[in-house]
């Protein structure tokens, strides 16, 4: 069974942080289990925790007044979620919902502010993470906004291919749809052209991105 120290290695921000401050990282926090489709916490609730995924997947929902659900974001092993309204101690933007199964070590709130009062370098690594999705957030709205929605899919499903690193991807054609902001018809008619012509191919809940490179290529061309 893994150790607090190494469950917390696996976390980018953390590689270069001494075994002796991960213990006290390890000490604030629970590791907890989230079944498929479990909410975490909800849009608008005031902010409690912070949560480093060691198993499973999560995405980040909007609400529209119309009921309409938009994905945010999809959070892969070895990434946090819930940390901006941590951080701001406003109400969380958006909600968090488990789309598999999923294992998460958890941070309390009032513990990790007191925590990174007296050890700045955390904050530090975990703002540093934060612009870096800040970036790629820059990026997905550009995209959703004046872009094709045959290059949007294709543009997602590559941002989710860098963010867990392997070509098969476990997520179902609503929530691409969700991402890209256009409709489940849609996307199952795009996404049956692009296996037609060999760039991906499909099943049940997974999507295989078979040439990474004609993808980034097609980019260009769609």
């Amino acid at each position: 069974m893994e150790t607090v120290v190494q469950i917390l290695k696996k976390f980018p921000f953390f590689y270069t942080v001494s075994d002796g401050l991960l213990q006290k990282v390890g000490s604030i926090g629970a590791e907890k289990s989230y079944t498929k489709d479990e909410y975490i916490f909800n849009e608008g609730e005031k902010p409690k925790l912070m949560g480093l995924i060691t198993e499973g997947r999560v995405k980040v929902v909007k609400h529209s007044p119309e009921g309409k659900d938009v994905i945010v974001r999809i959070i892969e092993n070895g990434q946090i979620f819930g940390e901006v309204a941590v951080f701001d101690n406003m109400p969380y933007p958006a909600s968090a919902v488990a789309m598999v199964d999923t294992q998460a070590f958890v941070l309390e709130r009032h513990k990790l502010i007191e925590l990174l009062n007296n050890e700045p370098q955390i904050a530090l690594d975990i703002i540093s993470d934060l612009g870096r999705k800040l970036r790629d957030m820059l990026d997905t709205v550009q995209n959703i906004a004046t872009e094709h929605v045959d290059k949007r899919i294709v543009f997602t499903l590559l941002k989710m291919y860098e963010a867990s690193g392997s070509p098969v991807l476990k997520v179902k054609r609503q929530d691409i749809a969700e991402m890209c902001g256009t409709t489940v018809e849609t996307t199952i008619r795009i996404t049956r052209q692009l296996e037609k012509d060999g760039y991906i191919s499909t099943d049940r809940g997974e999507i295989t991105l078979m040439n990474i490179h004609a993808l980034k290529n097609l980019i260009e061309r769609v």
